[in-house]
C-alpha cells in the first residue's frame, strides 16, 4: 500500500474524516524526503511501520496479545499514529526533535478532532523515543521495539544506518562524534534486554547485541581480536 493510502485508512479507521488530511499526510512525507534526511527518513518510516505490522502476528504467536480485538486495534492504530509523526521534526542540530514532533502532532490533532484520550496516548507514545527508557505498558514497549529494530538488522543494514547517522551528524567533529555515539551504543548495549516484548527479543536481541559490540570495539581491540583467533 502507498504511504499515501496508508494514511488516509488510518484516519478514517479513526473515525476522522476531515477534509485536511490527505494533504497533512502528503506534507509528512515530503518532511521524511528532505535532504538532510539520511536515516530518519522516508524509508525509516516504511520501515517501522513495516515492523508493525509484523508484530501483529509475532505477537499472537509470543502470546503477548491478551486483548479484545477491538482493544487491538485501537493499540495499533495508537501506536501507527504515533509512528507517523515521531521523526516528522528531525534537525540533528536541535535537542527536543521528539517534542516538536509530538506538538505537531497535537495541533493536527486537535484540528482534525481525534479523541483527546487517543491525542493523549499518541503524545505520550513520541516522547518515549526521546529516550526508549521507561517503557512499560505493552504498547509502549512495541512503540520502542518497532523503532529500535534497526539495531537487530543484518550487519550490512546495520553499518550503513550506522553511517546514514554519522551523515546526519556531519557538522560534529569527528572526536566529539565517536564519543557521544559510543556512549549511545554501549547504552543500549548495558541494557539487561534491548527489546522489550518477547516476539521483538526473539527476533532480534542476538543480532543487535553482535551489531553494537562490534560497532563500540576499539580497533586496537578488533585487531588484537583477530590475531588471537
Amino acid at each position: 500500500m502507498k504511504l499515501e493510502d496508508r494514511w488516509n485508512d488510518l484516519w478514517w479507521r479513526l473515525g476522522v474524516q476531515s477534509p485536511d488530511i490527505p494533504a497533512t499526510g502528503i506534507r509528512l512525507i515530503a518532511e521524511y524526503s528532505g535532504p538532510d534526511r539520511h536515516y530518519h527518513s522516508r524509508t525509516h518510516l516504511e520501515d517501522v511501520l513495516a515492523k508493525l505490522d509484523w508484530a501483529k502476528t509475532a505477537l499472537l504467536k509470543t502470546a503477548e496479545l491478551p486483548l479484545t480485538t477491538e482493544a487491538q486495534r485501537e493499540m495499533f492504530d495508537t501506536i501507527e499514529l504515533a509512528l507517523w509523526y515521531h521523526d516528522v521534526v528531525y534537525d540533528a542540530k536541535l535537542k527536543n526533535n521528539e517534542a516538536l514532533s509530538r506538538d505537531l502532532f497535537l495541533t493536527h490533532a486537535a484540528h482534525f478532532g481525534l479523541d483527546e484520550k487517543m491525542q493523549e496516548n499518541v503524545a505520550k507514545l513520541i516522547d518515549l523515543t526521546a529516550s526508549h527508557k521507561n517503557a512499560a505498558s505493552l504498547m509502549e514497549r512495541i512503540m520502542t521495539d518497532c523503532d529500535l529494530a534497526i539495531l537487530g538488522a543484518p550487519k550490512p543494514e546495520f553499518d550503513q544506518y550506522d553511517a546514514n547517522i554519522r551523515k546526519e551528524y556531519a557538522h560534529v567533529p569527528a572526536p566529539a562524534y565517536k564519543a557521544g555515539r559510543h556512549k549511545v551504543l554501549t547504552g543500549f548495549l548495558n541494557q539487561p534486554y534491548i527489546f522489550k516484548t518477547q516476539a521483538f527479543h526473539d527476533a532480534y536481541e542476538k543480532q543487535a547485541r553482535a551489531n553494537l559490540t562490534a560497532a563500540t570495539t576499539s580497533p586496537i581491540r578488533k585487531l588484537l581480536r583477530r590475531f588471537h583467533k
